[in-house]
């Protein structure tokens, strides 16, 4: 079990692994997570790889501190619901504990991704009112947080800026507290996420870039360090952290995984495929070291991790991986799974049907409680496999069939399926030799995709930069130097993408650029996981 967390810190050394040792690596971690076993004996287990976080608290029973430690350790690490499990136990062992209260009440407030429902923050103001009747007598820093926390749930939404401004204060007080410094930043995040009007991401990331200065290990401090910077357009500075996350905290999935966040704003697709691949395996190990038996897709953010991996494996252009993932999804979203998170998650394998495995794809048949997303995403799998046929006549009867679907009371993925029926008109306009139309049709869905899933990288939504097909399709109608722009504007938002570089190197090459048209291209041919010289410009 423990080898295979190991492996964790393997995929972030690829660019000096072969092709086939990251594609056996990636798979290898999904064969694993499919044969997980029970291990542990029931209930929440302390584990020595969940990253860090923790601080001394007024209790004189030593199992309180640890479950109190391990409980802000799950807190930063996103196990949401072993959080609470943690600050129970540690509330268990002794009563009085005011700020095992305090953790009670923090670990039933909404997180930066899931909102608590009414009964939740009922439980959250009732434990943060308990907190603050425990700790009458306590020093001046847990009777602030404690304030803090009672200010967050005064609303009915259990969240506000007030709690935000509060943790500020507190940070202010005490400015060499590295774990008051996270909560807070995290405080500031909470708002940011729904843009509730207290957003001062630029100084969080400051902050954090203090703590990281003092202690370059603290995974929390990192996990909200790539958050911050992705919040504010500056993905790359996070990566000389997000590069060791996984080997600090091998056992937190979700740390595992966010590397992932700042792997894909620079481009190493291939990394983004396995990382994702790893935090997977990680939470199959986790469940059987908890002693869970539910299905693999129920864990938090397993859904995340599948689709963000599916994502950086279609943009290597990994094949093997890619199918994997595709044959990964029905083992782990089983019936159980949500039926609208099941259908979303299924129609991504679809796509991916569609470029790598284009006979399974033109098998795909239609059921009666397939839903929207469901519908147009197997339309456009078809579309994509006949391009790939050669068969335009084929792909305008998919885009034609996307267009003829009942759109009336849908909210979700209609967006998606105009981005995909302009694609593949573009597709079929590529083979009927009309690359000047083809570039105008791909312009209108490139503008479609910046306008509405702009700097969506959590995972990209549509699973490629449209620019590049805009710039394949000027290409192939002999205007270089636009060629050659489209390209470049399309590696500056999904830089190092091995397509978009190849159709850059042949309009380099075409305007008499040799050496940077070499540079490229070979470039290219190092980052696509397959042969580059066999994708047709019409497909790109």
């Amino acid at each position: 079990m423990r080898i295979l967390a190991a492996l964790a810190v393997i995929a972030l050394a690829l660019p000096s692994a072969s092709k086939s040792d990251s594609d056996s690596i990636g798979v290898a971690y999904l064969c694993s997570a499919e044969g997980k076993q029970l291990v542990g004996p029931g209930g929440l287990q302390i584990l020595p790889g969940m990253g860090s976080g923790g601080f001394t608290i007024a209790t004189a029973n030593p199992q309180t501190q640890v479950w109190f430690d391990y409980g802000i350790k799950l807190y930063h690490g996103f196990y949401h619901d072993e959080a609470k499990v943690a600050f129970d136990k540690a509330a268990e062992a002794d009563p009085a504990c005011a700020m095992c209260a305090w953790g009670q009440a923090l670990a039933h407030g909404s997180t930066m991704n899931y909102d608590a429902d009414e009964a939740e923050i009922g439980k959250a103001r009732a434990f943060a009112d308990k907190a603050a009747e425990l700790g009458k007598g306590a020093g001046a820093r847990d009777k602030a947080l404690i304030a803090a926390l009672q200010t967050r749930y005064a609303s009915k939404l259990g969240d506000n800026p007030g709690y935000a401004k509060a943790m500020d204060a507190i940070a202010a007080s005490y400015p060499d507290d590295q774990e008051i410094a996270v909560l807070d930043v995290h405080a500031a995040l909470l708002q940011a996420a729904r843009n509730n009007g207290f957003t001062r991401v630029n100084s969080s990331v400051e902050q954090l870039e203090r703590v990281l200065a003092k202690h370059p290990d603290d995974t929390a401090a990192i996990h909200y360090y790539i958050h911050a910077t992705e919040f504010i357009g500056q993905a790359p500075k996070a990566l000389p952290y997000a590069e060791k996350l996984a080997r600090l905290a091998p056992d937190a999935s979700h740390l595992v995984h966010m590397a992932a966040h700042t792997l894909m704003h620079v481009g190493r697709y291939e990394e983004v495929a396995t990382i994702n691949a790893a935090a997977i395996a990680t939470d199959a190990r986790f469940a059987g070291e908890m002693g869970y038996t539910r299905p693999l897709g129920e864990a938090f953010y397993y859904g995340h991790n599948y689709s963000f991996g599916l994502a950086g494996a279609m943009m290597a252009g990994d094949r093997s991986l890619a199918l994997k993932y595709v044959d990964h999804a029905p083992k782990a979203f089983t019936e159980a799974t949500p039926a609208e998170q099941r259908a979303n998650l299924t129609a991504r394998t679809y796509m991916a049907l569609g470029r790598y495995d284009p006979d399974r794809a033109l098998a795909l048949t239609e059921h009666p409680q397939d839903n929207f997303a469901m519908k147009a995403l197997r339309h456009y799998a078809r579309g994509e496999a006949l391009a790939a046929r050669n068969d335009a006549a084929g792909v305008r009867t998919e885009l034609k069939a996307i267009g003829d679907l009942d759109r009336k009371g849908v909210d979700r993925g209609v967006q998606m399926a105009n981005i995909a029926q302009q694609v593949l008109e573009g597709r079929a306009l590529m083979l009927e030799d009309n690359p000047k139309k083809a570039a105008r049709v791909f312009e209108r869905a490139a503008r479609d995709q910046d306008r509405i899933f702009r700097d969506a990288f959590d995972p990209p939504p549509w699973w490629y930069p449209i620019r590049r097909s805009v710039a394949a399709a000027e290409l192939k109608a002999g205007r270089l130097k636009d060629a050659e722009a489209d390209a470049r504007e399309s590696l500056a938002r999904w830089p190092q993408d091995p397509l978009a570089l190849r159709v850059l190197s042949e309009a380099e090459r075409g305007q008499g650029q040799t050496d940077k048209a070499d540079a490229d291209l070979d470039q290219a041919r190092k980052l696509w996981r397959g042969e580059l010289s066999k994708i047709p410009t019409d497909l790109i």
